[in-house]
């Protein structure tokens, strides 16, 4: 990939033990246990609602299958951006899900990437202290602006108004950047690949925009550490 996108170390990346526990996924960093961007997006989706809805109409085992499906397409999918990257040689597909996911994933580099200038890191461990924790897919420059960038797969093309929350993700992962390696980082994009119709697409956001999801997310972030507190004291009352 350096002989088509300058890899440049700038920043000196930790890597993070995660533990998967039935709270959710945590990080640890020191002393502290920080819960993952995706746990607190979960814990505080505000309407539920469709969701629900959409396991009632197909049913639980249905749902669970077309969940377990899209999560490993999207496995696939990354693992074909990350070991380009690297220059790491991929596995030989053994199932229908990997052939997916190399396809999408292949779709995403050869749509997009020659938007990207500069790879700073890919999988990178990101952490705000005492907040959260989490792993930003790649962060370089992306159309000549520094960014955060996610690779999404989606089983039916999205609107820009239905993924509020892939903003909100790449906001904190901006944030805890900014705060630990000193950046201002000012721009996130979401490449996606489809699997109903093959197509792809790129959203961004930035400067007041993004400021926006910043907000909304570490409001968020405050909203799950306060219910963690109540159910902690809850527990302790319980005991007593």
């Amino acid at each position: 990939m350096v002989d088509l996108i300058p890899i440049k170390k700038l920043y000196q990346y930790v890597s993070l033990q995660r533990q998967d526990l039935p709270e959710g996924r945590r990080y640890i960093y020191g002393e502290q246990k920080l819960p993952s961007v995706t746990t607190v997006l979960s814990a505080t989706k505000r309407d539920k609602g469709a969701l629900d809805a959409w396991v009632a109409r197909v049913g639980e085992a249905e749902a669970e299958r077309i969940k377990n499906e899209a999560s490993l397409v999207g496995t696939y999918l990354h693992e074909v951006i990350e070991r380009m990257v690297a220059y790491r040689n991929l596995p030989r597909p053994t199932n229908w899900e990997m052939c997916k996911g190399y396809e999408l994933g292949y779709k995403i580099i050869n749509t997009y990437f020659h938007n990207v200038n500069e790879i700073w890191g890919s999988e990178v461990s990101l952490y705000y202290p005492e907040k959260y924790a989490g792993t930003t897919d790649l962060v370089g420059v992306y159309r000549g602006k520094p960014a955060i960038i996610d690779f999404k797969q989606s089983n039916k093309p999205k609107k820009r108004e239905w993924i509020e929350d892939y903003f909100c993700q790449l906001a904190a992962y901006a944030l805890a950047h900014d705060k630990i390696h000193g950046t201002t980082i000012d721009n996130a994009v979401v490449l996606m690949a489809v699997r109903s119709d093959g197509s792809t697409a790129e959203f961004s956001t930035a400067g007041r925009e993004f400021q926006g999801y910043k907000d909304l997310w570490m409001r968020r972030v405050d909203q799950f550490h306060e219910a963690q507190e109540k159910t902690g004291v809850c527990n302790e009352q319980e005991n007593d």
